[in-house]
């Protein structure tokens, strides 16, 4: 089933984004006149083809690209009523603005996908931390004791981060964002900024990342660092069972409250998962209640390595049925109106490009690993999970790759659209075109760099899939 929903997502992301990416160069080329004979989503064999007037779109069977094919002396030959409207005899001005408009297109649709998720709107769990956890980094950050006051109002005890760095977090995985963003910017420190539930009272304080490895794959960057989430008190009641794990096959059902777990009784639903995670690979005794009767079941608990430390925690397939009324204190709604989000999914953007240009730097410096990069089996796997996640998990990862791909394609490289449009910047400033040999030498080593990555990138998915 896994991969049936990974090979739709890839299907889904990857045709929207390359039918965008090429109607951008369509487009262009049909204002300025110039014949386009052939528009493909897709590489090889045609699996489908329909004329529209002078142009045959298809679909083709590899779908990991696409192409737009003009009329070109330099790749055949025209008719003489085309001559004109063939691309080689077009200004060095026009062939740029074609090229460009690809990717320039994409960028153009991550930010407005940006933007429309903020517009849409989304609940996110808040970023929130205990006091005890806030009094720990404070001390050892500080080399002094925390000065805050313990409460004992529950709820007054959870703060929950607000700013890092200077920028508004509202979720946990804005907070790691903004840690890639530091670690990527070669920073020591990143500074906090965080909020007392309840209260008007407000803590800053600076967190080494010294401690952080941008290079391992593994390392849980937040715990690194202390920001370990609150246990949110949540009953201990059944949502999401897994059909084929312990829970599911014990009899477990959606709606089920949890009572005791092996005679403890079970407080909340972090105690329970606290119990499970103790009790890798055993059978333990589930006691619970399902329209006010009590059952008592036996389950096989499984279990999942920690990739840290190798540590086998438990693990029983349940997920939990939190009602809104018990998660309204803990959530946080992100709406914005129409021009409030255009600013910040521009800014988005911006700040994905700054740090692909540093994190591109940074691998050609060797001060980053090349594990990074990731081929077209994490971007289905990605694209399986986002598709079953809902629209805006869906939304997040078009943008994303979007942007990726629009970033990629203005690279300088032969081959891609970056290469061309530095031939076509020579020409502007030399005044005519680079030669034919340079150019088939460029496109060479183009060539060898893309299949190079391609392959790279392929075989850190094989690593992770080995790994699991």
């Amino acid at each position: 089933m896994d991969f049936f929903w990974s090979l739709v997502g890839f299907i889904l992301v990857m045709g929207l984004v390359v039918t965008i990416h090429e109607y951008g160069h369509f487009q262009v080329a049909r204002w300025f006149n110039i014949k386009v004979t052939d528009f493909s989503v897709g590489f090889g064999k045609a699996l489908y083809q329909k004329q529209f007037g002078e142009v045959a779109f298809k679909i083709g069977a590899i779908p990991l690209g696409g192409y737009v094919k003009f009329v070109d002396e330099r790749e055949g030959p025209v008719e003489t009523e085309d001559l004109t409207r063939a691309f080689n005899r077009q200004s060095v001005y026009k062939r740029f603005a074609v090229v460009a408009a690809g990717p320039l297109i994409n960028l153009i649709l991550a930010w407005l996908v940006f933007a429309s998720m903020q517009v849409i709107g989304m609940n996110t769990v808040k970023p929130l931390i205990n006091e005890s956890t806030l009094n720990e980094i404070i001390s050892d950050n500080s080399n002094q004791p925390s000065q805050i006051r313990t409460q004992q109002n529950e709820e007054r005890a959870f703060w929950e981060l607000v700013e890092v760095n200077g920028h508004s977090v509202a979720s946990w995985q804005n907070t790691h964002q903004q840690v890639l963003l530091a670690l990527i910017a070669n920073k020591a420190e990143i500074e906090l900024v965080l909020n007392r539930m309840h209260s008007e009272h407000f803590v800053t304080t600076k967190v080494s990342l010294s401690q952080l490895d941008i290079n391992n794959t593994n390392q849980h960057w937040l715990s690194e660092l202390g920001l370990k989430p609150a246990a949110l008190k949540i009953d201990a009641i059944a949502g999401q069972v897994i059909t084929d794990g312990p829970a599911g096959l014990a009899g477990i059902q959606p709606g089920d409250k949890l009572i005791r777990f092996n005679q403890i009784e079970i407080d909340s639903w972090q105690d329970f998962v606290n119990l499970v995670q103790q009790h890798p690979n055993q059978n333990v005794s589930l006691e619970i209640k399902r329209n006010d009767v009590q059952l008592r079941k036996t389950v096989r608990l499984s279990s999942v390595s920690e990739p840290e430390t190798g540590e086998l925690v438990g693990r029983i397939g349940l997920g939990v049925d939190a009602s809104e009324a018990q998660m309204e204190p803990y959530m946080n709604k992100i709406q914005m109106g129409v021009t409030e989000a255009l600013d910040y999914g521009f800014n988005r953007s911006v700040d994905l490009i700054i740090m692909s240009i540093q994190m591109v730097k940074r691998m050609i410096l060797g001060e980053v690993s090349v594990s990074h990069l990731s081929g077209p089996i994490s971007i289905a796997q990605f694209s399986g999970q986002a598709v079953q996640n809902g629209l805006i998990s869906f939304l997040g990862l078009l943008a994303l790759l979007s942007l990726s791909i629009g970033f990629l394609n203005l690279l300088p490289i032969p081959v891609l659209d970056g290469g061309h449009l530095l031939y076509y910047l020579v020409e502007m400033i030399k005044g005519s075109p680079v030669s034919d040999q340079v150019q088939v030498v460029g496109q060479n080593i183009g060539l060898f760099l893309i299949l190079s990555l391609t392959l790279l990138a392929l075989f850190n998915d094989v690593i992770r899939l080995s790994n699991g």
